[in-house]
């Protein structure tokens, strides 16, 4: 990348003059949008001195875009395939058939080092080698990221280049390696870094060959090592392998989902183990899959631990970070005055931190996991998620409830690993009330709703595994009451009542919030067209969108018309508002697991008054299918003449479906697509 001015001063002022020694030019860039080639000499606090061709040059700090100073690279002294002395790279290049196979890029070799040092410290490597198969792969293949935390490690680019068909070899410029934090604000949680790159030359063709390393110089019981690696990839991979290297005797373990065991080797005192896994397919696109972690071949490299041990380290250092102070203590006070219930001075607790503490920040494995102290996180009214959970922990000890804070693996990262105790598995804290309410501070889910359900984690105070709840499908529902009056003309009128429970609830009050009544206008308008294209929105209401209390409905009155067909005396329609498709399950097989995540039931009630005189002809059959994952039921009344009533509820029984066992959810699914593709019909008279 152009690194900015003001960084060079940082750096070298300390520095003072230093002799342009190089292996590349270096080239400055003006805000005129020249380029000047050559050696840059010496920088002070307001201007730089350049060496080029027509001589040195002065330019003022207020003159430059940014500077590219070429940086020692790993093979960088070759220009064409004869000069390749990597022995990998060599074997690849002379033995590879290009596949004749429709995919973007193919990964030819891709190796993953760990390496634990005699000193203590750890480095981690990735070495990717890549055919570019596609135009459509030019960019994902030279695009790549690595992050790191910057306060306890240090990223580079070992090397990054490129080999074209007819010989050439183009390597990385530091215009094309970008350094960049991840939550550059606020400041307090900036330390998650990330090195992007572009590979140049991509081309239809090309061989792309790119090396990231890190040296992490911290790591203790609040810094662990612990590196996860999950193998996929939406293009093939030939050949990739895993080795760990340490001391012997070290205190690395290795966790390897598939039970496969290493290649052991000892050289010169130390244990090298190494797993090798050939021809990876791509990974095959599939609606709702759970964490690619919880299918796909999945390594931890993590140093040995158990998990008593790990809360007993993290606890020392909680403890520190949640005593109370005076203006906590005077908060307490001031929420839980005349509350006699401890649930209900949990509830405004909770409710106050929720409100009053905005969500910022990375998630605490990619910060930090010691809590900031709760005094701070009270004043600058910000934190993130172990910051805002660890405040009101101590804001309920204070108020003398009982409080546990556990630290869970949130559900969109995969399982915990029970059997390989490692504190770099959670990512997510809680806050236990009572042993019995999990609750996670957030200003759009209430007290008692968490986002992470059958969700394992260590509780600090007993260093034991605990699971969140799985909440029962009614309460996850999705209930909606309809009220239809069909008239002789086919015009429909209709009232829609939805309630949202549990999560739902939850995201849709992070959805609606900051909507401006034109926005919301517009989001009634658009739930209106989903109901059917030609409808009419009269009037809405949202309602429970800032209380935490509250569950969102919202509430739409709309007409249709010509909603039913005209065909002599006779009206044809289908139920208003139910519209199931099979879609998604027209394939005959998965190869992964069907994970909802929840449980959860959608319930629908419908009332269809008939246009006066009208006679009921035919409507569809009642449909009841079930099994051990989900039940569907639905059935039609006709509680007198001129009105039919129909009332469907699905029902998620078990989140998690195995392959094996689609057919069932592809039964049900179709089963329920057939009901809304029948028609009613209604002679007139």
């Amino acid at each position: 990348m152009n690194r900015l001015l003001s960084f060079l001063i940082l750096i070298l002022a300390t520095t003072g003059c230093r002799q342009a020694v190089r292996t590349s030019h270096d080239v400055i860039y003006l805000l005129s949008g020249e380029e000047k080639i050559g050696a840059l000499e010496r920088i002070t606090a307001d201007s730089l001195w350049f060496r080029a061709e027509e001589g040195t040059l002065a330019f003022a700090k207020s003159e430059i875009r940014g500077l590219d100073l070429p940086q020692p690279r790993q093979g960088e002294e070759w220009k064409t395939l004869k000069d390749i002395d990597d022995s990998i790279l060599k074997e690849i290049l002379t033995t590879f058939t290009p596949p004749q196979i429709d995919v973007r890029y193919v990964n030819l070799y891709v190796e993953h080092n760990f390496i634990l040092h005699e000193d203590g410290t750890f480095e981690k490597r990735m070495r990717v080698i890549r055919y570019v198969s596609a135009e459509s792969g030019k960019g994902a293949a030279a695009n790549n990221t690595w992050s790191y935390l910057a306060d306890r490690a240090y990223a580079k680019v070992d090397f990054a280049r490129s080999y074209s068909p007819d010989g050439e070899i183009n390597h990385i410029t530091e215009a094309a390696i970008n350094r960049v934090s991840r939550y550059p604000a606020p400041a307090e949680y900036s330390n998650l870094t990330q090195l992007q790159i572009a590979v140049p030359e991509s081309r239809v063709g090309s061989v792309l060959d790119f090396q990231f390393s890190t040296i992490q110089n911290v790591a203790d019981s609040i810094h662990p090592i612990c590196e996860e690696i999950v193998l996929e990839d939406r293009q093939p991979t030939m050949m990739e392998i895993i080795r760990v290297e340490q001391p012997q005797g070290g205190h690395l373990a290795v966790y390897a989902s598939s039970g496969q065991k290493p290649e052991r080797e000892t050289r010169k005192g130390r244990e090298i183990l190494t797993w090798r896994i050939q021809n990876q397919p791509p990974l095959r696109f599939e609606q709702m899959t759970p964490p690619a972690a919880d299918y796909l071949p999945h390594f931890i490299v993590a140093e040995e631990k158990d998990w008593h041990s790990i809360a007993r380290s993290l606890r020392a250092h909680a403890d520190k970070a949640i005593q109370p102070g005076e203006r906590l203590t005077q908060v307490v006070d001031s929420l839980t005055q005349g509350l006699p219930a401890s649930e209900e001075k949990a509830r405004a607790l909770y409710e106050f931190v929720a409100a009053s503490i905005r969500p910022a920040g990375p998630s605490l494995d990619s910060y930090s996991y010691v809590s900031t102290l709760a005094e701070t996180v009270l004043v600058r009214g910000f934190a993130n998620n172990l910051d805002r959970a660890a405040l009101l922990c101590v804001l309920m000890r204070e108020a003398g409830l009982e409080a546990d804070l556990v630290l869970i693996r949130d559900r969109s990262s995969g399982r915990v690993v029970p059997t390989f105790p490692t504190l770099g598995q959670l990512n997510t804290a809680l806050v236990l009330f009572e042993d019995r309410i999990y609750l996670d501070p957030n200003s759009n889910v209430g007290f008692g709703t968490t986002s992470d359900q059958d969700a394992m984690g260590l509780s600090l105070s007993s260093g034991k595994l605990k699971k969140t709840p799985l909440r029962t499908p009614n309460e996850e529902a999705t209930i909606t009451s309809t009220l239809a009056q069909l008239r002789a003309d086919g015009s429909l009128d209709l009232t829609v009542d939805v309630e949202f429970n549990g999560q739902n609830s939850a995201w849709w009050k992070r959805y609606l919030k900051p909507l401006s009544p034109a926005e919301l206008r517009q989001e009634a308008e658009e739930l209106a067209a989903e109901i059917h294209p030609n409808a009419r929105l009269k009037d809405f209401r949202f309602r429970g969108i800032a209380p935490l209390n509250q569950n969102i409905t919202y509430t739409l009155n709309v007409s249709i018309p010509d909603y039913a067909t005209r065909a002599g005396e006779y009206l044809i329609l289908y139920l208003p508002g139910v519209e199931h498709s099979a879609y998604w399950v027209g394939a005959r097989d998965r190869a992964y697991p069907i994970d909802r995540v929840t449980r959860s039931a959608d319930i629908l009630n419908l009332s269809l008054q008939l246009p006066p005189g009208a006679e009921l002809i035919y409507y569809p059959q009642d449909v009841s299918i079930s099994n051990s994952y989900d039940s569907y039921a639905a059935t039609f009344v006709q509680p007198g003449r001129g009105v039919l009533q129909f009332s469907e509820s699905l029902q998620v029984l078990k989140p998690w479906i195995p392959p094996q066992e689609y057919p069932k959810y592809k039964e049900l699914v179709e089963g329920m697509a057939r009901l809304s593709q029948e028609p009613i019909v209604l002679k007139l008279h």
